[in-house]
């Protein structure tokens, strides 16, 4: 599926709709449910704790995705999200992001709300452990020097939640649906809240084992070439109820 779909968005039309479709208005934050991380789901979990009325942090590890989240106990970024692996625009726009990404081994960094979210190349659990004490330490130090985590130009060349939504509607029917309707699977954009963007998978990729690789690989690539200022992308399938279509039940006289 990765290779296929791969060629269909190379393929795919690049020229945007003259118009912008007609949209609705966006789910309310408070009808949000079940979401998922581009690049989660975390198993594994370690803390790193101080004394009272000092920050703390908390480090969820994923050795197979290969990142580290850490969930800090208060706002980060209320209201926006920032995701980057470039550090010349991390260095201009989020000193906190610059920081993690000049670390060894980072690839990219998504803040949002409340978390940090650390891709990086992990070899073992010691060096995830020793990845997320240090990553710790540098989220503590930025929120205790009280230098603000992103940048005026940040919120100043922020598009507004109707750009997005444009820019991201254009995506997926131009590009991202038609490149797995071979697969019976269709994207849908559930809302836009600020600058993060909910969507949901059906069809065939409900249930899908490779639909987290159409996300990081295909979808997440096309939504960030329509608009450099998403953050985070989340989706809110549920999986669980959909069914793997690449496997099937055999007829009586083939098993």
């Amino acid at each position: 599926m990765r290779t296929w779909f791969a060629k269909q968005m190379n393929d795919a039309p690049a020229v945007l709709p003259d118009a912008a479709p007609a949209e609705a208005a966006p789910r309310p934050k408070a009808a949000i449910k079940s979401r998922r991380m581009v690049y989660a789901p975390v198993r594994a979990s370690g803390t790193e704790a101080r004394p009272e009325g000092e920050i703390r942090i908390k480090a969820q590890i994923d050795s197979n995705s290969k990142q580290i989240v850490l969930m800090v106990d208060r706002p980060i970024l209320p209201g926006y999200s920032y995701w980057t692996s470039n550090l010349h625009d991390a260095q201009r726009l989020s000193p906190l992001a610059a920081a993690l990404l000049e670390q060894d081994g980072v690839d990219s960094v998504l803040i949002h709300e409340m978390n940090v979210t650390v891709a990086l190349d992990l070899h073992s659990d010691e060096q995830a452990e020793l990845s997320a004490r240090q990553f710790g330490k540098i989220i503590r130090a930025q929120l205790q020097s009280g230098q603000a985590v992103m940048s005026e130009e940040f919120l100043a060349t922020m598009p507004s939640e109707d750009e997005i939504r444009y820019g991201v509607q254009s995506a997926i029917d131009l590009e991202i649906n038609p490149g797995i309707a071979g697969h019976s699977g269709e994207i849908t954009l559930t809302s836009v809240v600020g600058n993060t963007v909910y969507i949901k998978m059906g069809g065939g990729c409900q249930g899908c084992a490779a639909s987290s690789i159409t996300l990081r690989q295909g979808v997440d690539q096309s939504f960030r070439n329509a608009v450099p200022q998403i953050g985070a992308l989340l989706d809110e399938t549920d999986h669980a109820a959909g069914s793997n279509p690449f496997f099937t039940e055999l007829p009586s006289g083939m098993r």
